[in-house]
């Protein structure tokens, strides 16, 4: 009996740690045998993208090598420069670094010259490669477009690209004779040396070709028909099983410990512990890991010799509505940003809340940066559609700056300075979208903070030029407005281009001062056009000013400019971010008699509500609208039906970009009041505007008299 008494309370205690170890072993040997089938399966994947990349990588090649003015003129002028043809093609085939075979063909898949490994040979393309040349081929006359694939050659399996061969400049295509454009065809022999390569880049194992076993991955090879010519296999990495070996003494150890930690530890303490360790770790807002924590984990996996790879996030719009609904509304935002994010992540990877409206997202593994790059994208498009908080419906959005270890030794603080960099790179790129970092942009930085102080020194010294692009009217064909551009000269830069550097003034501030600058000079120089309206792009970030209305209504009455000649050119992005924002400030714009045009539109998100909304004097048809509508009608139908909206809601309707007399009857024919473009005046400074304005028959007024006659 005694014997028994001691046996029975400990059955029980085995019995339930038999059970655990039993789950537990379940547990480990299913996570073994996905996390091999998942490496099977992305190894194929990035196997097959390689070889697919090696197939574009030649047809790109054969494209460069075919689109060229000497290539066509030495081929349909009598294939006699064999000088060139040597040079060009036959000593490369024989480095055989981006491929050790080149041929000529006719039109008709006539072999006139080919070269292999170096030297010149004489051979029947198309009889020896058969009909997966001629499916290539005939993709490529069907579509225009550089074809490739694999092909079984005497010699082995081989790439192959074909592209035709056509001369760069437009005023050359009278050599391309009647029967069709002659071919090009480089060949690359598929080498261990090649395959090997794509082994190291993807961390494979004893990669050959056609080689057979019962643990190998394989993927087969097949031509532009479809049969399979051969295959590449390696040996699987089974990474569950070498991780189960590796965990196995630990988990026993573990186990072990947590027995005697528990008989050791009370609730309470455990529970302190808890509390200690939220406090610092946890952010108390979206109950997400903080930045300490996720710092801590990336160094712990960076010691480890893990790959890692982290998305850095910063919300678009979050500033504007905490502004314009309160704190409770963006808390709820945040958290449920976090909530989406968790959910997104699904476990593959670990997400924190730096602080502010930024978040971070960290995945690990061998296939950390295909993971970053899936979640990045899953993330913008679930961002791109509205979110309901309450009973409010908002908009925002993200830019996403990504970077990972790759092949470098970087340290966890290195790694969040590189995404940090790339996500605003992105953000600068327009929002919305995701960059990686790359070495080029510590380098654009580093510049993109010198042309800031060089701004600086450009403010104070007054460098900025104003030209003007005169805006025609079709009831006369005169001009009836100009657009103010703003140019800048620098000592050391020479001439930079407002792409680069108006983006560095918003993101620096000194777009407000350069931008009132701009409206001062425009309506100086607007005093000696009368009866002609002056127009002058205004930036987001300057309208984010709420001084903005009050400053410019200063420079009208300082200048004596008349307010209903100005008009202020804004994008559509501004409004759609902070829709709310902009009403007001656009309604105090408009209360000193100052026009406002929506510039760019057909590029964007503008709908028949959003021009009601805002009530625009002037509606300025992109032009890209402009160009589509020529090729398409698709296109022009949206080009009607734009400018009878606008016709609907009293607005005024420039297209932009006219650069054909074409383009120009067309937009008279859809119903606009105004052209703009090349065809009539590129910029010029104030006294070419001047002189135009003054002579009733100068060549901005004449030009195209045709299309405003209606003929």
């Amino acid at each position: 009996m005694r014997t028994n008494f001691r046996i029975r309370p400990i059955a029980p205690l085995v019995a339930l740690i038999a059970l655990f170890v039993a789950v537990l072993a379940f547990s480990l040997f299913g996570t073994v045998r996905e996390a091999d089938r998942v490496d099977a399966a992305r190894s194929r994947v990035a196997v097959h993208s390689a070889v697919d990349g090696k197939i574009t990588q030649i047809a790109g090649i054969a494209e460069d090598n075919g689109l060229w003015d000497d290539a066509a003129i030495a081929v349909y002028q009598g294939m006699n420069d064999q000088r060139f043809f040597w040079s060009s093609w036959g000593v490369t085939t024989g480095q055989g670094t981006n491929y050790d075979g080149a041929v000529i063909l006719d039109s008709r898949g006539n072999t006139l010259l080919a070269y292999d490994h170096g030297r010149a040979v004489r051979l029947d393309l198309a009889k020896e490669l058969g009909a997966p040349l001629s499916i290539l081929l005939s993709r490529l006359d069907r579509t225009g477009q550089p074809a490739g694939g694999i092909m079984r050659t005497a010699d082995g399996l081989r790439l192959v690209g074909v592209a035709q061969i056509r001369p760069a400049s437009p005023g050359r295509h009278q050599l391309v004779p009647k029967s069709g454009p002659y071919r090009i065809v480089f060949m690359r022999m598929v080498t261990p040396t090649l395959y090997k390569a794509i082994a190291h880049d993807l961390l494979l194992q004893d990669i050959s070709l056609d080689k057979a076993g019962t643990d190998r991955i394989e993927i087969p090879l097949k031509d532009a028909s479809g049969e399979t010519i051969g295959a590449l296999s390696w040996q699987q990495a089974r990474p569950g099983y070498k991780a189960l070996l590796r965990t196995l003494p630990l988990i026993a150890v573990a186990m072990l410990m947590f027995l005697g930690i528990a008989g050791f530890v009370g609730r309470q303490g455990l529970r302190s512990i808890e509390r200690l360790a939220t406090l610092a770790m946890v952010d108390s807002l979206s109950g997400l890991p903080n930045r300490r924590a996720i710092r801590r984990e990336m160094e712990q996996r960076l010691a480890r010799g893990e790959k890692v790879s982290l998305a850095m996030i910063d919300l678009d719009g979050f500033k504007a509505i905490n502004d314009n609904y309160g704190h409770n509304v963006g808390d709820r935002l945040i958290r449920v940003t976090a909530d989406m994010l968790v959910e997104m992540l699904g476990g593959h990877g670990s997400v924190a809340r730096l602080g502010g409206d930024e978040f971070a997202i960290m995945t690990a593994g061998p296939d950390a940066i295909i993971k970053a790059e899936v979640i990045a994208q899953d993330l913008l498009a679930r961002l791109s559609r509205p979110f309901r908080i309450d009973e409010r419906t908002v908009v925002i959005g993200a830019s996403i700056g990504l970077a990972s270890t790759g092949m470098a030794r970087i340290d966890a603080g290195e790694l969040m300075r590189r995404a940090d960099i790339a996500m605003y790179a992105a953000k600068s790129a327009g929002k919305m979208r995701l960059a990686w970092y790359d070495e080029h942009l510590d380098q654009k930085q580093a510049t993109a903070h010198l042309i800031e102080m060089e701004l600086r020194d450009a403010i104070e010294r007054d460098e900025f030029e104003l030209l003007y692009q005169p805006v025609h009217s079709l009831a006369d064909g005169k001009i009836s407005a100009v657009e103010a551009l703003l140019r800048w000269t620098s000592p050391t830069r020479g001439e930079v281009a407002p792409s680069q550097f108006i983006p560095i003034a918003e993101a620096s501030g000194l777009i407000d001062r350069i931008g009132m600058h701009v409206l001062h000079r425009a309506c100086v120089d607007g005093l000696a056009w009368p009866e002609i309206h002056v127009s002058v792009n205004v930036s987001a970030a300057q309208l984010r000013n709420p001084d903005f209305p009050a400053r410019l209504g200063h420079i009208l009455a300082e200048t004596g400019f008349p307010a209903h000649r100005l008009e202020l050119e804004i994008t559509e992005s501004y409004l759609v971010y902070d829709p709310e924002t902009a009403r007001k400030i656009l309604s105090e714009v408009k209360a000193l008699g100052v026009g406002v045009a929506l510039d760019d539109f057909g590029t964007g998100y503008a709908s028949i509500g959003f021009l009601r909304q805002f009530s625009f004097t002037k509606l300025k048809l992109d032009r890209s609208l402009v160009i589509e509508a020529g090729d398409s009608e698709a296109a022009r139908s949206v080009l009607q039906a734009s400018i009878a909206v606008a016709r609907a809601l009293k607005m005024a309707v420039t297209a932009e970009g006219v650069e054909t007399d074409a383009q120009a009857d067309m937009m008279r024919i859809a119903g606009c009041d105004e052209l703009q473009g090349w065809l009539f005046s590129h910029a010029v400074d104030a006294q070419g505007v001047s002189d135009a304005v003054a002579s009733a028959h100068s060549e901005y007024a004449t030009r195209n008299l045709r299309v405003f006659a209606g003929g």
